[in-house]
């Protein structure tokens, strides 16, 4: 896990050795029974519970996941207070956190087991790429507000760390069957092999095959729409080596075909290929938790741009290392440190004009301190400094304004969390925190892509400029005991600066005119969140939240958010309700949901040299529902739907969704 810059004097309290220490096991099901709710070790390396934690957490537990009904892990989310999820096609959707989405929306990173899925090359998460199955889902941390300091950079906008089952600890066996609408056909399936005491090993694999939405369309999709396709498999092992030192091994490999909507509203037919390695040795010493984590991700991406639009076919091909060491040391009673070293290497090669790659190296050093100022009152604070070197090597086009030597940069940004915890009693916790978040361009708006067409030149710049989001917050939560209640609020301000824009430059070449990224705005958000949920004897549960948001955009001059093909301002409704209700008795399990969003207006996508428009999105409410029964023990059947109340509805500027009705049955073994 990406934590941040510990400073000289925590170093040296590492070095000394001298130190008690107090290292905390990752057995989420001991610390779920230890503290009697659902906690996390992803922000301090220490289990905490949500409520304790110095960021806006909120944890949906597997029996969240469960009782969602979804399809897939946005389907999920769409019921969580201030997260965003806009469905563009029937497999494709991008999520964020306090507005600022969009398509390939750049600002949420998301960790599977601490390790990145999100798509540096053209800064985003191919959600059907992941390779992992709903059931073997433990948690999902979701992070709001800039967290790079502790979870790394392009953490600008919050974080959504997956935590998977571990299969040293946890024993699943399931598999399951779901047909629906859309002629929807998906199996999953999850099994764990004790491999004596001391070793495990979790297999996970998947399939879906379905159609995309019929809702009509207008002519830039046309062609776009063929069969969606998703297969996975993922293989997770660990090795007890010792009584302190665990090894976990994973490889994953996914295969994704699907109709979707890309930056710059472009429509798309996409197939994704993608694979995974990753070591983790941990070891519980006498001078801390030691982590050393290496992983490498390969991500293959082909589009068809559609019959219609005059742009050539685009072929990513992008790969990621990374390596990280850490340490956590808990000092006496009242501190612990966290600090990391990690390095990281990029590469993309240039599309569609081939030949060439781009690529950076990061270096970055980070640490935390979280300082028990006395029992009910808690401090934490981290840094980190990433040091990142850019460079391109390989074919330069003819006309082309730019040679080699202008990608020879390199830049240093700095990004923090502090966060300040008062648990005042056992009813009521107030929170304040200030976080300094770095989100990079990604690897196409740095040059990666390059179109040169009788239509339009198009390239990225070396010059782009990271953004950074500044973010500062209040927070309180009380717990009502009595009635079962819990009542949470936060209010927060959050400016962003450098934001970037795969348009909005433009250059005059000796061999032709380029449209270029470029830095094209800043941003300032302010908002509230307000929730409550509870229980009603033993039977029933339910959830009420409004996050009224209101986010102001001022451009560079020359600038627009036509131009620049970016408008959060207009883009993001100002008032969104979330609601639930389940109920629970013997065999039977019934949920579900209601998401109202206020009017909103969204960038419609245009054909190739046309400036894009703005589109009315009106008032909508949307519902979702699930109802099971458990035939036995081992199998149970479940009946769920998105969007159930009509069955075509406006929620984007792109085409209409659809109800989607799945039928599922899910066995354990």
């Amino acid at each position: 896990m990406k934590l941040g810059f510990l400073g000289a004097a925590g170093t040296a309290v590492l070095i000394a050795g001298s130190c008690e220490v107090r290292a905390q096991s990752m057995d989420y099901g001991a610390l779920e029974q230890l503290f009697g709710e659902p906690v996390t070790t992803s922000v301090t390396g220490s289990p905490q519970r949500a409520s304790d934690v110095p960021a806006t957490m909120e944890i949906i537990t597997a029996d969240d996941i469960r009782r969602s009904g979804a399809l897939d892990i946005p389907g999920v989310l769409r019921h969580v207070d201030g997260i965003d999820v806009l469905q563009w096609t029937n497999d494709q959707a991008d999520v964020s956190a306090r507005g600022y989405n969009q398509p390939y929306s750049p600002r949420m990173l998301v960790l599977i087991d601490g390790r990145q899925v999100y798509a540096d090359y053209y800064g985003f998460t191919p959600w059907s790429t992941l390779p992992v199955e709903l059931s073997a889902i433990r948690q999902i941390e979701v992070v709001k507000g800039p967290n790079s300091a502790l979870f790394g950079f392009n953490a600008a906008g919050g974080v959504i760390n997956i935590v998977t089952y571990n299969p040293l600890y946890d024993d699943v066996n399931t598999a399951s069957a779901t047909g629906g609408t859309q002629s929807l056909a998906q199996g999953s399936a999850v099994s764990t092999v004790k491999l004596g005491d001391a070793s495990a090993v979790r297999f996970s694999a998947g399939g879906r095959s379905n159609s995309d939405f019929a809702t009509p369309i207008t002519l830039p999709y046309i062609g776009t729409r063929l069969g969606d396709d998703r297969g996975a498999i993922d293989l997770d092992g660990v090795v007890r080596l010792g009584e302190k030192t665990d090894l976990n091994l994973e490889a994953s490999h996914v295969i994704a075909d699907q109709s979707e909507i890309t930056g710059g509203m472009i429509p798309a037919y996409a197939r994704y290929d993608t694979n995974s390695v990753k070591a983790q040795l941990t070891s519980d010493t006498e001078s801390g938790l030691w982590q050393a984590t290496a992983y490498s991700n390969w991500i293959s991406t082909a589009y068809a741009l559609g019959e219609f639009v005059p742009l050539p076919n685009l072929d990513f091909n992008n790969q990621v290392t990374v390596v990280q060491l850490q340490d956590s040391i808990k000092v006496g009673t009242d501190h612990t440190f966290r600090a990391t070293v990690e390095y990281r290497h990029n590469s993309e090669g240039t599309t569609s004009v081939g030949g060439a790659s781009v690529f950076y190296d990061v270096v970055a050093a980070g640490g935390m301190w979280q300082w028990q100022i006395m029992p009910a009152l808690s401090l934490t604070n981290a840094l980190r400094i990433d040091h990142l070197m850019l460079g391109r090597s390989g074919f330069v086009p003819a006309g082309y304004p730019f040679t080699d030597s202008d990608w020879d940069r390199s830049t240093t940004t700095e990004s923090f969390n502090s966060g300040l915890v008062w648990r005042v009693d056992p009813e009521d916790t107030l929170r304040a925190t200030v976080a300094r978040g770095v989100q990079l361009p990604n690897l196409a708006e740095l040059g990666a892509l390059l179109i040169n067409s009788p239509f339009a030149n198009f390239s990225g710049v070396p010059n782009l400029q990271p953004t950074v989001v500044t973010n500062y917050e209040l927070g309180w939560d009380r717990d009502f005991t009595s009635i079962a209640t819990t009542f949470r609020v936060s209010a927060y301000h959050q400016t962003t600066d450098e934001i970037a824009s795969l348009s909005g430059g433009f250059i005059v070449g000796p061999g032709g005119d380029y449209f270029t990224s470029a830095n094209v705005a800043s941003s300032r958000a302010d908002g509230v969140e307000l929730g409550l949920k509870g229980k009603i004897l033993t039977d029933w549960r339910w959830g009420l939240s409004y996050t009224p948001e209101v986010i102001t955009d001022h451009f560079a001059p020359g600038q627009t958010d036509l131009t620049a093909a970016t408008d959060f301002q207009n883009a993001n409704p100002v008032h969104v309700v979330n609601a639930n209700i389940g109920w629970s008795q013997g065999p039977w399990e019934m949920d579900a949901f209601l998401r109202f969003e206020s009017r909103f207006f969204g960038l419609v996508a245009s054909v190739a040299g046309q400036t894009p428009s703005l589109a009315p999105i009106d008032d909508y409410v949307s519902a979702d529902a699930r109802i099971s029964y458990k035939l036995t023990d081992r199998v149970t059947l479940a009946l769920s739907g998105q969007n159930i109340t009509r069955a075509v509805q406006r929620q984007t500027s792109g085409p209409d969704v659809e109800r989607r009705i799945l039928g599922t049955v899910s066995v354990k073994f």
